[in-house]
């Protein structure tokens, strides 16, 4: 039998995990209508729906479950599951599910009976973790494991040393650690009995000679920046990241070193969605901002109106931004400051800023200043979710890492308007688009689509 490495087996494993539940969902379906239909059928109220009715929506379902899924991360290969990992996203992702089915049937004004809904969701449980876990068998079978992950621990103290400790005490085979890279001026030969073999200066090379498959940062005084460029300068974007965020919560011993997944760590993704995301997420993008224009058109009618009437100067404001590989595009807005400001001034932080006008700050708490650039979305120039479009100048003071915003089409919304929205400057805000582009997917794409809603109503943070 011919082994195969870690990266070919990983891939190998997330297509049979697709593959498992494309035969879950009917399995659950017809499962479900079996048990409401024959054995329950004398226990639960009357049921007069027909077989076909659930049938022709079956397509939906099975879309709005692989979305579901892949949100919650079930489709990348995980080799630290634990004990109730899988179990755990599993529930997670379900609820996603019958959260959008209730929202799908609510929207098509469908028929449907509840108790259907929650049987299949049930059901769906043992079903999908039974073909899950044959699917698990049958990758092993097809691309077993030539080699055990390859990991390089970034790191010479008490963070580390747990890290190294929990890897180590993995269930089954554990993982290789290849090596150590001391992150300042070690001289030691080993930490914990393992070679130091980089320092972070020559760190980007090893990762490509020793071939690593996973980077695990374990040193706290590690600066936020230095470490993404490091990862920016990763070739391979089949390496995988972590983070270890908290010293405490491991050495009080709230973690089982048993069971890596409960360490405190954040993923940095691999950052390269596949076709099928980008065609997805260019048609939802077309398809929201067309319906949100023709909605809204009528209020964006009003606001020109008044603000054709109440300040000199076009109600639209355009500028050039950066957007997608660093080409330039117009950037509109409805105008909130005041004809005399300068086009590249620094934005509004604060409410008595004497620049913006008085229609312009309620504009700007309420975000419908921002509602103009749905046609940048139709027109291809930006996404709904993503880095915010940079000015020039910026921009061309980017470092190497930085310059990674651009690899993504900018976006109305994103990773900043949730997490600080205008109390950090645009520009100190790159970390949480990196991380964006780094995890980009469709149900982060929802998640923060729904937090700006919330945030917006709120009212924070946007001046």
């Amino acid at each position: 039998m011919k082994l195969v490495p870690v990266r070919k087996a990983d891939r190998v494993l997330s297509m049979l995990l697709v593959f498992a539940d494309a035969i879950a969902i009917p399995a659950a379906f017809i499962l479900t209508w079996f048990l409401r239909t024959s054995v329950f059928r004398t226990v639960l109220p009357e049921f007069h729906h027909s077989f076909h009715t659930y049938i022709m929506v079956l397509p939906v379902i099975a879309l709005l479950w692989l979305i579901s899924f892949a949100g919650a991360g079930l489709y990348k290969p995980k080799r630290y599951l634990g004990s109730l990992g899988e179990l755990q996203k599993l529930m997670k992702a379900l609820f996603y599910l019958a959260v959008a089915l209730m929202a799908f049937s609510y929207l098509v004004r469908m028929d449907y009976s509840r108790i259907m809904l929650f049987m299949f969701i049930g059901i769906s449980i043992p079903v999908a973790t039974v073909t899950r876990f044959v699917g698990r068998r049958i990758a092993q079978f097809i691309a077993p494991l030539r080699e055990v992950p390859k990991i390089l621990v970034v790191g010479t103290g008490e963070v580390a040393s747990r890290v190294i400790s929990a890897l180590l005490k993995l269930p089954g085979k554990a993982p290789e650690i290849i090596g150590i890279v001391s992150p300042g001026d070690n001289t030691a030969d080993e930490f914990e009995g393992i070679p130091i073999v980089a320092s972070l200066a020559d760190m980007v090379e090893k990762i490509r000679i020793m071939k690593v498959d996973e980077v695990f940062f374990a040193a706290p005084e590690l600066e936020r920046p230095e470490m993404l460029s490091i990862i920016s300068n990763v070739t391979d974007t089949e390496v995988h990241f972590r983070l270890v965020t908290d010293l405490f919560e491991i050495a009080m011993g709230g973690t089982d070193l048993d069971d890596l997944v409960k360490l405190p760590i954040i993923e940095i993704g691999y950052g390269e969605p596949g076709t099928l995301h980008k065609i997805t997420k260019r048609t939802v993008d077309i398809l929201i901002s067309i319906f949100m224009a023709v909605l809204l058109f009528p209020l964006m009618s009003v606001l020109y109106l008044i603000l054709l009437a109440s300040s000199k100067g076009s109600p639209i404001f355009k500028q050039r931004r950066v957007g997608l590989k660093g080409k330039e595009f117009t950037l509109l807005k409805f105008r909130t400051m005041k004809p005399d400001s300068h086009e590249y001034e620094v934005a509004p932080v604060s409410m008595n800023d004497t620049r913006v006008t008085r229609t312009g700050k309620f504009l700007r708490r309420t975000s419908l200043d921002e509602l103009p650039q749905l046609f940048n979305v139709i027109r291809g120039e930006m996404s709904l979710v993503g880095p915010r479009p940079e000015m020039t100048f910026i921009v061309k003071e980017y470092t190497a890492w930085q310059r990674h915003r651009l690899d993504v089409k900018p976006g109305l919304t994103g990773m900043w308007q949730i997490m600080g929205r205008k109390e950090l400057p645009l520009h100190d805000n790159l970390e949480y688009d990196y991380y964006y582009i780094r995890n980009q997917s469709l149900m982060l794409d929802f998640t923060i689509l729904m937090k700006t809603l919330v945030t917006i109503f709120k009212g924070r943070g946007a001046y």
